[in-house]
């Protein structure tokens, strides 16, 4: 069964759709084809905590599968999410090249290393904590008076009154259905006026 039968989401960036896994943090396989009969092309990247333990396309497999689907424009997509009990390992890294130079992904959280080099390292607070899940620090009317001063958009206004403490971002891109990069731009700033942490 094809890709597209069971109901497969098309992109025209796949790095967009990887990166808002390793934001949300989430476990199972992104399955992803581009192509038709002929010329159909097919790739799988294995998450742990929005961690990259497994990726291959065709004959290809680990960095330099990674790589090559970072790059893909216009494709489908299918993400499965699973427990994290599946046996993975980490990518290797490619040989006579640093890490910072391999690593395809652009960084979306602060921390130094990219989502590629950390990848068999899971912490136990990774772990144990599950996707980020931003929550509201003030209440909706304190809110709307710091939204309405600050002049924030109405899509401010719209996300913020999604944000629950239960929803992660990547279920906040779904239901908006916004750009994973106009969501963490829209939770930036409403984090950085105090009504919301992540």
């Amino acid at each position: 069964m094809s890709m597209s039968q069971r109901r497969g989401t098309t992109t025209d960036n796949l790095n967009n759709v990887i990166q808002v896994i390793q934001l949300g943090r989430k476990t199972g396989v992104l399955t992803v084809e581009r192509g038709h009969e002929a010329t159909l092309e097919f790739g799988e990247v294995t998450f742990v905590y929005g961690q990259i333990t497994h990726a291959h396309i065709g004959d290809v497999d680990g960095q330099i599968a990674v790589n090559v689907l970072c790059s893909w424009g216009l494709c489908r997509f299918l993400f499965t999410p699973s427990g994290s009990d599946r046996p993975t390992g980490p990518i290797p890294a490619q040989p006579h090249a640093s890490n910072r130079s391999t690593a395809p992904l652009k960084e979306i959280h602060t921390n130094t290393s990219s989502p590629i080099e950390t990848a068999g390292y899971l912490s136990s607070d990774h772990a144990s904590s599950g996707p980020p899940r931003p929550f509201r620090t003030k209440q909706a009317e304190e809110a709307f008076i710091l939204l309405e001063q600050t002049r924030l958009s109405r899509s401010h206004r719209r996300l913020f009154l999604l944000i629950d403490g239960q929803r992660t971002a990547l279920e906040l891109v779904r239901l908006t259905g916004r750009s994973p990069e106009e969501i963490q731009r829209l939770l930036y700033d409403l984090e950085c006026i105090g009504v919301i942490s992540q």
